[in-house]
């Protein structure tokens, strides 16, 4: 190659990495797969190797992580720079790591090293002073991080408060776990919503929130690597798995199976016991950390400008599996959107069974230029349900029809609309069937009003026997308790829980019933925040399209959606009818008290109190900033034991952990 044709590629493959680079990092929207990120880098890497005079100081090869955001104070970080690891992709890669390790250290003898899981997550630096926290850095470029410290202290697993005397800088990363991640991206399909991307961006989005009470929400968690002396500069312990069992004893949270290697051959049997367990842990993990394990002889080894040369991440290969794609078929979200989703000869995919993947709207399919036939290359990677990510050319067999974008519903067959600046195409016919569907399913759902019993079968069977066509008619099923008691399976002890469980709804909040009824744009978050500043649906009907601009913190389209909603008439007669239904039209102030004792505590309540019945007392915990727990764990800190409590519950604890009590009010002020 030719070094004016290698500077043009050089530029262009920079120009790329640091887009991504920041959709990755700063935008939380990451548009390109890790593999065609990885193999652009290594390519741009290649290339400078061979070219040196083209290596610029601003190349991604030598930066350290991403951009900033404009919304966060910036601080240099307080010990050493928080360096990124240079990436092996195979063995070979970390055999020449080994071989370069012991050529500086001028010795034959084997090397030994740290092994651990490399979490897929989001760097993080803890300053502790006074044994108490005092600042969280992001990494940002290595030298200056962004100050986010409220946000961290909302996270359970981060220590306020230690028993080291000194001042000390720890490190890790902040992710979130799998079963938490898959429960919000089901909330956020349930709510017509993009899904996140995985689990990396949506613990990285949660950090970067303006309001810390989003970041608590998340229940992200943190496992500590790294410690060091602030006041001398040097890692507080001698060696890496030293690090680590003395964090753990100390109480910080490690990551799980890390061990010692006495040599890089031990290491790469290491590495392939990991990728065995990666699939059984509920967090995401991309690789393998391999560090020299003695503290010591780190800054003998060195450092380059962007990696330190004593340590290297082992990246594990996507498992990408090839299958044949049977169909393309569309659905109906309650609000109208159409998304697709692909059907699939099935396939075993990081030990589960796959027969479907998303395919996100019709713009992802003509990308791809997907068409019924292919032989398709499907990953999973903390999704609810896989993707495909690209098509086989050398296996599609000749006369494969293109695939043609549906221009009417798949349910109801009217014709469909598409929005300036959307992608998404909708059906606009309120009458359709799959809308009314996903819209009863969605009123009825856990976080909206919460009715138990009635489950997604039985509101389609309800639907389609006419015994409820629209959202007040969930209420007016005591009416006809006799048709549903003729139906099979239906007797008078399931029908009288339905019912009861129905008119208990009624006394939900208004946040639960704003989130039901399905406004476009506003999910549950936007729902709570609504009902919180105007507390009635009287007020909040009344406001206009520049008031919600200025009372609210939403932009442009959730002002817009809101005020369509509540100026359509058809939504204001629903209303009225579920007033006179006798719903909750109400939002109670909650003010939460952050200096509080049991401010971000984990509390479980057992047994009945004098003063408040079992909502009440979840309440008033609330509003000292309480998590509420149901069952007994590691991480519970207290138990809140009034009248009659449970005693498996109270044996399951330290007897110091147990507070005693027959009235709430007597904890307003308490302090241990």
């Amino acid at each position: 190659m030719k070094p004016n044709q290698a500077l043009f590629l050089i530029n262009e493959l920079k120009a790329n990495i640091n887009k991504w680079n920041h959709e990755y990092y700063v935008l939380n929207k990451p548009t390109v797969d890790d593999l065609v990120f990885d193999d652009n880098l290594k390519e741009l890497i290649f290339l400078e190797e061979k070219f040196p005079q083209f290596v610029t100081n601003d190349s991604p090869t030598i930066q350290v992580g991403g951009a900033f955001s404009s919304s966060f104070s910036k601080m240099d970080h307080p010990v050493k720079s928080m360096l990124s690891l240079k990436n092996a992709f195979d063995f070979k890669d970390l055999a020449d790591f080994d071989k370069q390790i012991k050529k500086i250290l001028e010795t034959k003898e084997d090397i030994t090293y740290s092994v651990e899981p490399k979490i897929d997550g989001v760097s993080i630096s803890l300053h502790y002073k006074n044994n108490k926290l005092s600042t969280a850095l992001t990494r940002g470029d290595g030298i200056t991080g962004e100050i986010v410290t409220k946000n961290i202290m909302q996270i359970n697993d981060v220590k306020k408060t230690i028993l080291i005397n000194d001042e000390i800088n720890l490190r890790g990363e902040i992710f979130m776990p799998i079963n938490v991640f898959d429960k919000l991206n089901h909330q956020r399909l349930s709510n017509d919503e993009k899904m996140l991307a995985n689990p990396r961006n949506a613990a990285s989005g949660a950090i970067r929130q303006l309001n810390p009470l989003v970041t608590k929400d998340r229940k992200l968690a943190i496992f500590i690597y790294f410690a060091l002396n602030t006041k001398t500069k040097k890692d507080y312990w001698d060696s890496q798995i030293e690090t680590l069992d003395n964090l753990k004893k100390d109480g910080f949270p490690v990551i799980q199976n890390y061990v010692k290697a006495t040599s890089i051959q031990m290491v790469m049997k290491e590495i392939n016991k990991i990728i065995d367990l990666k699939s059984t842990l509920d967090y995401e993990i991309d690789g393998v950390v391999i560090k020299v394990n003695d503290n010591k002889l780190h800054d003998q080894i060195g450092y380059t400008t962007k990696f330190p040369k004593w340590a290297i991440a082992y990246k594990f290969p996507a498992e990408i599996k090839e299958t044949k794609l049977l169909d393309i078929f569309p659905t109906v979200g309650r609000t109208g959107r159409i998304t697709y989703n692909a059907k699939l000869k099935p396939i075993n995919l990081v030990g589960t069974t796959v027969q479907k993947a998303t395919l996100h709207n019709a713009d992802y399919i003509k990308d791809l230029d997907l068409r019924i036939g292919d032989i398709v290359k499907v990953k999973k990677a903390g999704e609810i349900i896989p993707k495909v990510i690209g098509v086989n050319l050398n296996k599609r067999d000749k006369g494969l029809i293109k695939w043609n974008e549906p221009t009417q519903c798949p349910s109801c067959r009217t014709k469909l609309i598409q929005t300036e600046n959307e992608v998404d195409k909708y059906c606009p016919n309120s009458k359709c069937f799959s809308r009314i569907d996903e819209g009863l399913i969605h009123f009825a759902s856990r976080q909206a009003m919460n009715i138990e019993g009635l489950s997604d079968k039985q509101i389609i069977s309800f639907r389609e026997l006419n015994l409820i066509k629209e959202i007040p008619d969930i209420y007016r099923l005591v009416e006809k308790k006799d048709e549903l008691l003729l139906l099979k399976g239906y007797k008078e002890k399931s029908v009288n829980k339905l019912l009861n469980a129905i008119d208990l709804s009624k006394k939900n909040s208004l946040s639960q019933l704003l989130f039901g009824l399905g406004i476009r744009h506003i999910g549950y978050k936007s729902s709570k925040d609504l009902a919180n500043r105007y507390l009635n649906i009287d007020d909040l009907i009344k406001i206009t399209y520049e008031k919600f601009l200025t009372d609210v913190d939403f932009g442009d389209v959730k002002a817009t959606s809101v005020v369509a909603y509540f100026n359509d008439e058809k939504n204001i007669k629903m209303i009225n009818e579920l007033k006179s239904l006798g719903l909750n039209m109400k939002e109670s102030k909650l003010i939460i008290d952050d200096n509080s004792f049991f401010f971000n505590k984990k509390i479980l309540l057992t047994g009945t109190f004098s003063d408040v019945n079992r909502d009440e007392a979840k309440q008033f915990f609330q509003t000292l900033g309480a998590n509420i727990v149901t069952s007994v764990s590691k991480n519970t800190d207290f138990i809140i034991a009034g009248t009659k409590p449970s005693t498996i519950k109270l044996s399951k604890i330290e007897p110091s952990k147990i507070i005693r009590v027959y009235n709430l009010k007597e904890l307003k002020n308490y302090e241990q």
